[in-house]
């Protein structure tokens, strides 16, 4: 993953949490003015921000999540990945489709664990269950792709 996609994240947080506070900051209360602690508030919301995709994802994939191993196997096969699928994260779905993130280590010429990200669409057939549709890849070395997805994985 690159690291500065990491760090892009991490500051487009903190920008959040200093529009969030500034924006608290003229609806507060006038009378307890020498109460208010803006870094307090800064930091709060900056690691809401932060976080709040990480919950969202993690969220989707324990609610919706479930029978899409299969599938998501299926992805890394046809991807021709030269390892094993990590983890994978739900990040939008409904009663046909799903569209995932996957995440897994594969053995390459420098390292033996190296990551790969990709993003997958499944469709959801009612007697077969979920099927792999389509997948790009957004982070591999050794297929040149330097990519990040929202939120960062690697």
């Amino acid at each position: 993953m690159s690291a500065l996609g990491m760090i892009a994240y991490l500051v487009g947080a903190i920008i959040v949490g200093a529009v969030l506070t500034i924006i608290m900051s003229i609806f507060r209360n006038v009378k307890s003015h020498d109460d208010f602690r803006s870094w307090r508030w800064m930091s709060l919301f900056a690691v809401l921000a932060a976080l709040g995709p990480y919950v969202y994802a993690e969220g989707r994939t324990k609610i919706e999540g479930e029978g899409m191993q299969d599938a998501v196997d299926a992805v890394f096969k046809s991807a021709k990945v030269n390892g094993k699928v990590s983890y994978y994260k739900v990040m939008k779905s409904d009663a046909k489709s799903a569209k995932l993130i996957i995440v897994g280590k594969e053995k390459t010429t420098t390292n033996d664990r190296e990551s790969c990200v990709l993003m997958a669409t499944l469709k959801h057939d009612p007697k077969k269950g979920w099927k792999a549709d389509s997948f790009e890849f957004v982070d591999s070395f050794d297929r040149g792709k330097d990519g990040i997805t929202f939120p960062p994985y690697w």
